[in-house]
């Protein structure tokens, strides 16, 4: 595999509430609005318009839910940043548009649904439409996680996209998805050491196993009987973590599923902030009522009611699936699966995946070395162009 450290620095500064690129030779910048049909909801964005006359291909990215508000060299804002400004180095325009209630955007992201976000998406293909400098025939939706999403749903619409590219989407239904997460979106834990705590009792246990080992073959003990013993250890604490992992989504689940039973959100807070607490108790109340709240928000049990299937049979437009192999989040040969048996009656899908990338397309091997922010593969911009290029 192609594996590139990204030298390109990511464009998604907030100035004057829309993305601004820093000066780069190979663009043009533009602050612009739309109004999503959804509500009227006006949008504030930024299209990057590569030098020259055009016409030019143009995408609109669609970033995971919140990644407007969290820090800029996030997963979802450093692989956005990154591949807008290698597609706009490569001849392709790029939109981004801020989400309902940040950089100058109308609307709330706690009430958004995915419907209104697919609106929101074609408000901005609609506005790409209008513009004489691209090229009608190839004006594509690229999306990242719950983004990828929101792409496919589009896809399914009158007004569709000329293509979608999906990276890290979800073919789980959203309780299924939320439920299987390491955290489970939303769950904020804070300074909270119970998962820190078991994870060093993990620790201090191989290296008691070693420590016995070393015991073992001072007192006679052969290569066999030794590695016997420490294979031994290995199944118990591989169990142990089992189980571990196996409570954990068990807790998750239910509180999903109080989530979903409850609509009286005063009732539904109640009973999960006393779950966190029994669960974690070394969890800070601000961060069980910052939980609490986003669990029970609009928009969240808008997602877990959702089920990306069967829209997809709608889907007739050129698709481009993407996903890391390490992906904690979206399982991705479980997820993928499920996202092209929904398609299996569009015949122009084409799958991706990538050894060694998590679900923003990082190389597994930077963040284990420490580096920070850990850097993205080029192969997935590489193949997105050549994708976006490739339609006629």
């Amino acid at each position: 595999m192609r594996q590139f450290i990204t030298v390109l620095v990511s464009c998604c500064l907030l100035i004057a509430g829309t993305f601004r690129a820093q000066a780069d030779v190979f663009d043009r910048v533009e602050a612009v609005a739309v109004t999503s049909p959804a509500g009227g909801v006006r949008l504030n964005g930024t299209l990057r318009l590569p030098k020259g006359n055009g016409p030019f291909p143009a995408v609109v990215l669609l970033a995971e839910r919140g990644a407007d508000k969290s820090d800029p060299n996030s997963g979802s804002n450093q692989l956005l940043g990154s591949l807008a400004d290698y597609l706009v180095n490569q001849g392709v325009a790029v939109l981004r548009l801020h989400e309902r209630g940040q950089g100058g955007s109308g609307g709330s992201g706690a009430t958004t649904t995915l419907a209104e976000r697919s609106a929101d998406a074609i408000a901005a293909l609609n506005f790409l439409r209008t513009r004489p400098q691209l090229d009608g025939s190839r004006l594509g939706l690229i999306g990242h996680g719950e983004g990828g999403n929101v792409a496919l749903l589009a896809g399914a619409q009158p007004l569709a996209p000329n293509f979608v590219v999906a990276l890290a989407a979800a073919g789980l239904p959203g309780r299924e998805l939320l439920a299987s997460q390491p955290v489970m979106y939303g769950k904020v834990l804070g300074n909270d050491s119970t998962d820190a705590q078991r994870q060093r009792k993990y620790q201090h246990e191989q290296a008691a196993a070693l420590v016995e080992a070393e015991k073992l073959r001072a007192h006679g003990s052969n290569a066999a009987q030794v590695q016997t013993y420490l294979d031994q250890q290995h199944l118990r604490q591989k169990a142990a973590m089992r189980r571990d992992a196996e409570s954990s989504l068990k807790h998750q689940r239910a509180m999903l599923e109080i989530v979903r039973q409850t609509p009286d959100n005063s009732q539904a807070q109640a009973i999960l902030s006393n779950m966190m607490r029994q669960r974690y108790p070394n969890i800070a109340p601000a961060d069980v009522q910052a939980t609490v709240q986003t669990l029970t928000t609009p928009a969240y049990r808008n997602f877990l009611a959702f089920d990306p299937l069967p829209s997809l049979a709608q889907v007739q437009c050129p698709v481009l699936l993407l996903q890391g192999d390490e992906d904690a989040e979206v399982n991705a040969p479980v997820n993928l699966a499920l996202l092209k048996k929904g398609l299996r009656n569009n015949p122009r899908v084409a799958e991706l995946h990538y050894p060694g990338l998590n679900h923003a397309l990082q190389i597994i091997s930077a963040i284990a070395a420490g580096m920070s922010p850990p850097p993205i593969s080029l192969d997935a911009p590489a193949d997105i162009r050549a994708f976006v290029l490739g339609q006629k």
